[in-house]
């Protein structure tokens, strides 16, 4: 769903917590348990998954299957610090390396656009891109 003021799009956890808020009529804030101590709330936690999670295009899966690449629980650790540097740095869209595997990710969402192999790379050149960040 396009946003029209900003010309972005609607994350998801941006929708859920409209809807929450709706529903609830108000935001709701952190909560103290029995024991004292101070729970995050659903959105909190849900914006912190989100922003740590990456996640794959439809096309990136597809990709990937094609080319047999084998992403682990520890690749997408390191494909997410990966775009975390690159966000840091300033860069939007990055070409990650990574083993024989090239990821053309968007850092400011950790969204992977496409996958690449070291096959595919040959003789290739990679355009739309702001930076490159090599693990």
């Amino acid at each position: 769903m396009a946003d029209s003021i900003n010309g972005n799009y609607y994350r998801l956890n941006d929708a859920i917590i409209r809807q929450t808020e709706r529903i609830t009529g108000t935001d709701q804030k952190t909560t103290t348990n029995s024991s004292g101590k101070t729970d995050d709330s659903f959105q909190q936690l849900l914006e912190q998954q989100i922003n740590s999670t990456v996640t794959f295009s439809k096309h990136a899966n597809i990709r990937k299957e094609q080319r047999n690449i084998e992403v682990s629980d520890s690749d997408l650790e390191k494909l997410g610090s990966a775009c975390d540097q690159a966000q840091k740095k300033g860069i939007d869209n990055a070409l990650i390396m990574m083993g024989d595997s090239a990821f053309i990710v968007n850092a400011a969402d950790k969204h992977v656009i496409t996958v690449m192999d070291k096959n595919e790379m040959k003789n290739k050149l990679v355009n739309d891109i702001d930076g490159a960040v090599f693990i």
